[in-house]
């Protein structure tokens, strides 16, 4: 007899349990679920596009890019999610736009090559609306430039620059989709000075590029 009370005890307890809850007595039940948090991405983005080099002779500073980029998605919402990037962009040949009396004192033209750009940019996307696959994004970072000048006169520059992208995307498959990007990297008109020993000249910037990117990314 002990054997069989012991045993239906737990089904007794279950059906009470279960009559109260019916009736109100107890409160209802709350299911938790996932805040939506998803394991780290990696993508590969291609992007083409357009940029303006500022302070350039005549239409030289008009230029079309190509870049590549790796992300990593660090953190991943429901409607949010934030990462890194690191990408490399083409340079461009370009002649320096300076006044007429410097161009006597170095004897022409002077030509230039900006190196290929290397940046590190911490990326957002975000979808507000929930109905829309359409969502923001936004990057922002640090860029590495080299300018390299054809003239022994004057010195080669190298600095870092801030840089930001800003603008759409749209998913085309679970795996890849499209964005479109507004991109500017941060300078100065650039300036030539001369150096103490009045030997030789420097350049005190790298200009301001202003530009679009169309790019296509895919999750690896």
């Amino acid at each position: 007899m002990k054997r069989k009370i012991r045993r239906t005890w737990p089904a007794i307890l279950c059906c009470c349990f279960l009559s109260l809850h019916a009736h109100g007595v107890l409160p209802p039940v709350v299911v938790l679920e996932e805040a939506g948090i998803e394991d780290n991405r990696w993508s590969v983005t291609a992007s083409t596009g357009y940029t303006e080099y500022q302070n350039m002779y005549h239409n030289d500073g008009h230029s079309v890019i190509a870049r590549m980029a790796v992300a990593a998605e660090l953190l991943a919402t429901t409607q949010s999610s934030f990462g890194i990037e690191f990408g490399v962009q083409n340079g461009r040949s370009m002649r320096l736009g300076i006044p007429h009396g410097t161009l006597d004192v170095l004897g022409g033209v002077v030509r230039t090559t900006v190196k290929p750009m290397l940046d590190l940019l911490i990326t957002a996307n975000s979808n507000p609306v929930t109905e829309s696959l359409l969502y923001t994004q936004v990057k922002g970072g640090i860029a590495y430039r080299r300018w390299q000048i054809a003239s022994y006169l004057i010195d080669n520059k190298s600095e870092l620059a801030g840089e930001v992208q800003a603008g759409f995307g749209y998913p085309i498959t679970e795996v890849t989709s499209l964005n479109l990007l507004y991109q500017g990297v941060f300078g100065a008109a650039p300036k030539i000075r001369a150096n103490p020993s009045m030997e030789s000249w420097r350049l005190s910037n790298i200009p301001v590029q202003h530009g679009l990117l169309l790019g296509f990314s895919i999750i690896v």
